[in-house]
Formats: structure tokens, C-alpha cells, sequence
């Protein structure tokens, strides 16, 4: 194989001749805790003569000048080149032997991720970048020197890469791509915490310093990770990264009778732990998932980070309340608030999560919920305890390690992303692929693979029992604010008894349409007591209900009248044609509203195979976001889509099918 040697200094680009390339290779490899790959060299490059002269000169004048070196390869039966690997440096990054006169470097990466390596800790003043403020609202407090957390996303990338997109599905769609319901966390602000300890201070917070490493490491709590690929900063759970068919080692003599693994045991950590900074009620609280000592290391891998996300707590300690102090909850941090717009406010999600029965404000960011929801993927093993309670997760990470060399060319098209095919896999391991750890490349075509293997995905995982909670709120005299955790898919209803015995008594029936999240209702005339609430209609079924922040009320007999079930399904909805903008990206697919439906049934078959239930949605939503296109499984493939209306009658026959073909680029 034939090779070529360019440096670019500036505006000017000269031919150099470096010694021991032969003895170099390429790495890659994933960033440490990352998603994505480098391409890094390994080993050093000798220059002497006239280039020894370039380098030296330019050490001369400015040591501190960046330069960036190009190596062609030359192209199999022609006379062309292509791109083989772009590195930089400067001279203090290499070493001048004098006496003999030779340079030598190991040249850094110079791709999509350079200006990472340059700026990603860089800490930037996001209340002073950012001027926009957002406010939040719990039932206690408003919170008004908020910032949007896309915003702080986009202004530290604008920082770094300047003309730099961000895109999340995790994020940003309006439906949940992990659990498949409303998205709690497309709202999301972020608040020095002293604002949110005395957010009535005449002097906020001025000085908010975050880094891009800082931040991502913050939104790990999500279990998500990022890349770049030079135009686009894309931000996903965990879930929704997805290998392609890469090479087939199966039949390459070289990559034969390789069929030996052992476990990667370091990456088996017997617990992980995870925490905040301070928290009160439970479900914040150290939460820890551990596995079996007799497949793990006695390790223990530790999250934690300088973010407070018990909002009640914060307010409790600040105001003194349950003999608690200011003193508990430091100035120093972040809070994370996950909110949805309400009535032109933007309000803090109140619901219960799963360790402590109490509704919380922001429930939603407490590791109850995040673990339950958004880390039953990559475990260190399929089996495991969360906080002792026995768990099957939903996919683990791949622990099974082998060595493989193989001859690639150019023209194989090798993608460290890709997975690979081999003897070991197909023939002892039921078929599973090999996904790269790291690969050697050599200047003569070998290529040094470890690979790693494992379980794909676990399709009978623990169920996860998800609580709906309606907070109804009331504000003597006569107002009475009801709050729901998600939207409800039929009208909820219940009733509020004042004043009993007295000429002010009144029943206040409480009828909340299908798919709202919060309602406030008058009373007639002012009031002083409130004597009972009757609950049990069974709209409320399966929804907890919470009154005045978990204080105790008496449960009564309906005392008023509720309303007639409808007499009859609705009629079927009509199926708009799904689209899908680029390869890779989600569909859209949306339907013909349906004045008697409560909610929607949205159903989806790929590829011919029969029809599978996907998602419930209000009636207030006729869209919806399917990002299952993104699994690069699916090149190209044939999503079709029926939908069903539904209301307490029953559902509708389905819609007419539509149809799309995705990845077709």
C-alpha cells in the first residue's frame, strides 16, 4: 500500500517524508464514557532533512502553531488517493533531537470532535450569556431566574462550534421515544440554586460558570449521550443508539478458528450507585442498583453530580419549615426543573414516583423515576436489584471480549460503528454480532479487532408500574385547582363538599376534560371548611389522588351528579400519510380528529408483519412522533400505520392504512 504525507501551515500545504510510518497504526476506540468513536494514531513519526528544517523554522518563529497533517492512501488499481487520516499539532507537542537532527510527533486527531478537545471544559457564564429568563411554578413558589436548558445547550455549542445544530429526540418530540407517552422532560430549565433558595432576592444570581463536559455529564442523569458529526450536536438516551451490518469476518482466512472470548470484568461493576447533592423525600435519594457478586468485580461505579432536583426541599429548608434549616441545602449547584406549559405558566410536574408514596414537586427528575424508566438499559447485567428489589432490565452492555484480526481495504467501507459478523458469533454465540471495543489498523491492512458480544435486548423485562397522580389543590374560599401528572384519556371527574349543614354548603362538581393537565374551578359563594371529597368514580381508577400537598381528607359519597358514559364508540378516524424527513429521522404520522373520541389508539406494522399496539394519546393530540425509523435495523423498511378513536364506549374499527418507506437513502 502506498501513502502520502501533506502539512498545512496556514494557507500554505507542503509534502513531507516521514520515517517508521510503517511502524504506526490508527486507533479506534470509544471516548472514555461516551457514545461515539475517535480515530486516534498510535506511536510517533520521524522526520529529518527538510522537513526536520520546516519544523525547526516554525519552532523558531511561534512554537504554539497549530498544523495539520494529511495522509493519503493510494486507491486499489488507480492512480488516485483518498483520505486516510487527519491529524494536528505543534512542535511542543513533539520532541527536537538536535544532535542528530530529526523531529518526531504523535499528531492528534483532528476530526468532527478537535474543537471538544480544545473548549469542552471551558466554563461559560450561562446567566450573563443567556439574557432570556424562563419562570417555573410550583404550588408553593414561582421561580423566575430560570433559564431554558435547550437554550444553555445551544449557547455553550454556539460557543464551541459556532453555526452548530442541536437535536434531540429525547429532548425536544413531544412523545417520549423511551416510554412512549407525554415527554416530561421537553420543558426542562435549569437555575443556579440560590435562585431557587430565594427566588425573591433583589440581587439573583449573576454568575452561573458551565462547561460542555460539565453539562453533559449533569444531563447523564437521563442516561443519554451525544455526538457530532461536524454539522449536528445530536443528544439520545441510551435506547436509541443502533448499529448497521458492518463486515463479514465468517469467511476471511486470516479472521478463522479466532473462536475464543473471555469477560470484560472490569467493566462489571458489582453496584451502581446514584445521587444528588440534597434531597428530603425518598424517591431523590440515594438510589443503588447492584448485581450478583458471583458475575461482578467488587466495584462500585459512582454518579453523582452538583445538581439538586427535590425543588420541595430547597423550599422547606429555605423557609424553615418541618424543623428544617437553610443551612441543609448549599448556594453552590444547579437545579433541574421539568415543567409543561399550562394557562401561559410553566408549572413543575407534581406526581409520585416509586420509592416514597408522598406526590413531589418534579417528581420526574428524582432517581425513583429516572431509574424505573430510563436506566433498565444498559445494565451491566440483565438481572439485578434496584435498591433490593429484583429486577430484569431491559438490555445490558456486551461483556464478551475476543481477539480477531482480519485484512480490511479501503473499499470494505469499515465503520467502527458498524457491527461485525463473525465465525465466533454465528456458530457459538446463537447468532450474535460483534460490536467494536477497539480496533488496530495497520499501515498494511490488518486490522486488530476486540470485539465485544452480548444479549441485544431482553423482551420479558420487569414491569414497570407507572403512578398517575391528581393533585387537587384548595384555596379557601373558593377556588379549587386540579393538577394531573399526565393527561387522562376520559373526562375525570369528582366532587368537593363545603361547608356542610350550613347556607353556604355546596357540592362542587369537578369535570375535567380528556387529555388537560389543569383546571381550576369556582365555587358559587366563599367557604370555610371543606368536608369531604368523593374520589372513587372510575375515572380516577388507577390514578392516586393527592389533596393540599398529601394532607389527609375525608372520603364522602358522590353528592353530585355524574356524567352519562357515551352511548356508543366513535366513529373511525381517517389516516394521513406518514412522512419521514431524512434517513434516519422519525416519522410523522397524523390522523382526522374525532369530536366524540377521548383518546387515540395508534398502531404500527413493519415490513408486512401483523399489525402491534404502539401508543395510547389524548384527543387533544392527532400526531404522533415514531422514532423506532431511527434503529438502523430498518434499511430501508415498510412502516404502516392504522389508528383507532376511542372513548369509555369502546374503540372504533381501525382507519384506512397508510404507509411509508423509511432509510431509503
Amino acid at each position: 500500500m502506498t501513502y502520502r504525507f501533506y502539512i498545512t501551515i496556514g494557507s500554505s500545504q507542503t509534502e513531507v517524508h516521514p520515517l517508521n510510518f510503517l511502524k504506526t497504526s490508527l486507533v479506534d476506540s470509544q471516548e472514555s464514557g461516551e457514545i461515539f468513536y475517535r480515530r486516534k494514531f498510535n506511536g510517533t513519526l520521524r522526520f529529518i532533512g527538510d522537513d526536520f528544517d520546516l519544523f525547526y523554522m516554525v519552532e523558531s518563529v511561534e512554537p504554539c502553531t497549530e498544523m495539520f497533517l494529511l495522509i493519503e492512501q493510494k486507491d486499489s488499481g488507480a492512480d488516485t488517493y483518498h483520505t486516510y487520516w487527519e491529524g494536528r499539532f505543534s512542535t511542543m507537542d513533539g520532541r527536537f533531537d538536535l544532535d542528530n537532527c530529526f523531529f518526531e510527533v504523535t499528531p492528534k486527531p483532528y476530526d468532527s470532535y478537535s474543537s471538544f478537545d480544545k473548549d469542552a471544559d471551558t466554563e461559560y457564564n450561562i446567566i450573563v450569556g443567556i439574557a432570556t429568563t424562563a419562570t417555573a411554578k410550583t404550588y408553593d413558589a414561582e421561580y423566575d431566574n430560570c433559564r431554558w436548558l435547550e437554550d444553555v445547550i445551544e449557547y455553550i455549542l454556539s460557543q464551541i462550534e459556532p453555526g452548530a445544530t442541536y437535536q434531540s429526540t429525547f429532548f425536544q418530540n413531544a412523545t417520549n421515544p423511551v416510554t412512549l407517552d407525554t415527554n416530561k422532560y421537553r420543558y426542562l430549565m435549569i437555575a443556579q440554586k440560590s435562585d431557587i433558595k430565594r427566588p425573591a432576592a433583589t440581587n439573583p444570581a449573576s454568575m452561573g460558570m458551565l462547561s460542555w463536559n460539565g453539562l453533559m455529564s449533569i444531563l447523564r442523569m437521563y442516561n443519554v449521550f451525544w455526538t457530532f458529526d461536524g454539522t449536528t450536536v445530536r443528544i439520545e438516551h441510551y435506547d436509541y443508539w443502533s448499529s448497521s451490518a458492518g463486515l463479514n469476518l465468517t469467511t476471511q482466512a486470516l479472521a478463522k478458528k479466532s473462536n475464543k472470548y473471555s469477560y470484560l470484568r472490569d467493566n462489571m461493576n458489582r453496584q451502581e450507585k446514584f445521587n444528588f447533592m440534597e434531597w428530603g423525600n425518598r424517591n431523590f435519594g440515594q438510589h443503588v442498583i447492584s448485581y450478583s457478586a458471583n458475575c461482578t468485580e467488587e466495584s462500585i461505579y459512582e454518579y453523582k453530580n452538583n445538581v439538586t432536583t427535590d425543588v420541595d426541599f430547597i423550599y422547606k429548608c429555605a423557609n424553615s419549615l418541618s424543623d428544617l434549616d437553610p443551612s441543609l441545602v448549599t448556594d453552590e449547584g444547579w437545579v433541574i426543573l421539568a415543567t409543561y406549559p399550562s394557562g401561559g405558566d410553566n408549572l413543575v410536574y407534581y406526581g409520585t414516583a416509586y420509592e416514597d408514596p408522598a406526590a413531589a414537586h418534579n417528581y420526574v427528575n428524582s432517581w425513583s423515576y429516572l431509574l424505573y424508566n430510563y436506566f433498565m438499559h444498559g445494565r451491566v447485567l440483565i438481572e439485578g436489584k434496584i435498591n433490593g428489589v429484583d429486577m430484569e432490565f431491559i438490555s445490558a452492555r456486551r461483556t464478551k471480549s475476543q481477539e480477531i484480526a482480519a485484512v480490511v481495504c479501503h473499499e470494505d467501507a469499515y465503520d467502527p460503528n458498524d457491527y461485525i459478523t463473525t465465525e465466533l458469533g454465528e456458530t457459538w454465540l446463537a447468532g450474535q454480532k460483534g460490536y467494536v471495543r477497539q480496533a488496530t489498523i495497520h499501515p498494511d491492512g490488518r486490522v486488530e479487532f476486540n470485539l465485544l458480544y452480548g444479549e441485544d435486548r431482553n423482551e420479558t423485562p420487569s414491569p414497570v408500574t407507572k403512578y398517575k397522580t391528581l393533585h387537587c389543590v384548595v384555596d379557601l374560599p373558593r377556588y379549587v385547582d386540579s393538577y394531573l401528572s399526565e393527561p387522562n384519556i376520559v373526562d375525570t371527574y369528582y366532587t368537593v363538599l363545603f361547608d356542610e349543614g350550613t347556607e353556604t354548603e355546596e357540592c362542587l362538581e369537578i369535570l375535567i376534560p380528556a387529555g388537560t393537565v389543569h383546571q381550576q374551578d369556582i365555587a358559587d359563594v366563599e367557604h370555610t371548611t371543606v368536608d369531604g371529597i368523593y374520589t372513587e368514580h372510575s375515572s380516577l381508577s388507577g390514578w392516586i389522588f393527592v389533596y393540599n400537598d398529601n394532607e389527609t381528607w375525608t372520603e364522602i359519597a358522590d353528592c353530585g351528579s355524574p356524567p352519562a358514559p357515551p352511548a356508543s364508540p366513535p366513529a373511525a378516524t381517517t389516516c394521513y400519510p406518514p412522512t419521514q424527513a431524512d434517513q434516519w429521522d422519525c416519522v410523522e404520522v397524523g390522523w382526522l380528529p374525532i369530536a366524540s373520541a377521548s383518546y387515540y389508539e395508534v398502531y404500527r406494522s413493519i415490513d408486512g408483519a401483523a399489525y402491534e399496539y404502539v401508543i395510547m394519546l389524548p384527543s387533544t393530540e392527532t400526531t404522533f412522533t415514531d422514532c423506532e425509523s431511527s434503529n438502523h435495523d430498518y434499511r430501508p423498511a415498510t412502516f404502516c400505520y392504522k389508528i383507532k378513536a376511542c372513548n369509555a364506549a369502546g374503540c372504533s374499527d381501525f382507519s384506512n392504512e397508510e404507509c411509508v418507506e423509511v432509510n431509503t437513502a
